[in-house]
């Protein structure tokens, strides 16, 4: 279960929650998590469904900017220190973008689910993946690959 502190949720509401990817695929990239458990996107409801995009909407237009990503890409390096090279490397990346850059500005965001084993996704947990992409910055994580 998610650890509910300053780190990780920085949204939630009646439906869904959104939180800091612990191993973000490009500087910014959150989650977006519906509170009941879920295993797959055709056990959403219309209501939750519809949710995501709003959730989405409101967290790039009105929190996105103020979220301290360094704080929380810290935070994260410190739990996976030992135990995740991945996460460290990414999360150091994130950092080092970041103290460049003197106003998080991305030029678009690649949104998606993946659904089954066979597509990537790893937790049995609906999640929605929003992920950031910059001009000088290259999002070869990102949904636009799979096509």
């Amino acid at each position: 279960m998610i650890e509910t502190n300053a780190h990780n949720i920085f949204y939630r509401d009646q439906l869904l929650a959104a939180l800091v990817e612990i191993c973000p695929k490009n500087v910014g990239h959150f989650l977006i998590i519906p509170l009941r458990h879920v295993e797959s996107i055709f056990e959403l409801t219309n209501e939750e469904y519809l949710q995501f995009r709003k959730v989405a909407w409101r967290v790039l237009f009105n929190q996105f900017h103020r979220i301290n990503f360094i704080e929380r890409y810290e935070h994260y390096i410190a739990l996976a220190e030992k135990s995740d090279r991945r996460v460290v490397e990414r999360c150091h990346s994130g950092i080092e973008y970041l103290r460049e850059e003197s106003h998080l500005a991305p030029s678009g965001f690649s949104m998606g689910f993946n659904e089954g084993s066979d597509s990537g996704k790893e937790y049995r947990h609906v999640h929605m993946h929003v992920i950031p992409a910059y001009g000088d910055r290259v999002n070869e994580h990102g949904f636009r690959f799979l096509f």
